[in-house]
């Protein structure tokens, strides 16, 4: 499941129907949804470059970077939630707060650079979760249109894969268990990662890399707060490419995550 060699980032130092899409589109979403391991969507070139996201980082964010253990927060909200239309039964409890992503990278060094650039380079701001899979993953990583309408394709380096522990699944944060966070398809170029809802220890064995990062429980409560009721493969994928309006057209209950940031106390 994860594989993928890249170059180590030195940020230290410098219920809608898919009626009208194309046969490429239907068949791209199947592709997603129906792989083996969460997969991802290849971005295309960008102007945004490595350096010049560097050059916009605070040194207390070079500070963060440089520790072991990092923390990340991103805010998390269901901006068109709307009770109408839950089934009779269904609680509304759209998701909604702040979630707490711990960054290991004393343990996980090249993954975590490349998920902290990410950050920096404000890549998951907006994105929403597209991917709910009930008692396995919720996934993000898509960008949308921003306000103006464009829609940014960062271009992310793959990276080397970080060394297991000596014995598999000797340690959880390196194990697809509960709260762990992973890139999708284990390959950091495609700016996809995803949350493990439970333990998926069966990963583990596949190739590629294993978990860089961990949720607490209290933010765990709003990733499973998070509307898993969209069966996969339905537009979802479309949808977050068209931005605000089709997903509220289409997928009203899908939360996103508003942005991310370095936490520095």
């Amino acid at each position: 499941m994860y594989h993928g060699r890249i170059t180590k980032i030195r940020s230290r130092r410098n219920k809608i129907p898919w009626q009208g899409a194309t046969i490429s589109s239907v068949f791209f979403s199947m592709f997603i949804i129906f792989g083996r391991t969460p997969s991802y969507e290849k971005s295309s070139s960008s102007s945004t470059s490595i350096s010049s996201v560097e050059s916009r980082l605070s040194s207390s964010d070079l500070r963060k970077i440089d520790e072991f253990d990092v923390v990340i927060k991103c805010q998390v909200d269901t901006p068109f939630a709307d009770p109408a239309y839950l089934k009779e039964r269904e609680a509304f409890n759209p998701a909604r707060g702040t979630i707490d992503i711990l960054v290991h990278k004393k343990i996980a060094p090249l993954a975590s650079d490349a998920f902290l650039f990410m950050v920096t380079s404000r890549h998951f701001d907006g994105n929403y979760f597209f991917r709910v899979v009930p008692e396995f993953i919720v996934q993000w990583g898509i960008e949308s249109p921003d306000s103006e309408g464009i829609r940014r394709k960062l271009k992310f380096p793959k990276v080397d894969i970080d060394p297991p522990p000596s014995v598999l699944g000797s340690d959880p944060k390196r194990s697809n268990v509960r709260g762990t966070l992973n890139f999708a398809g284990g390959n950091a170029s495609n700016g996809q990662v995803y949350v493990n809802k439970r333990d998926n220890l069966y990963l583990d064995k596949e190739k590629g890399s294993l978990p860089f990062a961990t949720i607490d429980k209290k933010s765990m409560e709003i990733i499973d707060a998070i509307y898993n009721g969209y069966k996969q493969g339905i537009g979802q994928v479309d949808a977050v490419k068209k931005g605000d309006d089709e997903v509220k057209k289409l997928f009203p209950m899908m939360s996103r995550i508003e942005k991310c940031w370095i936490h520095n106390e």
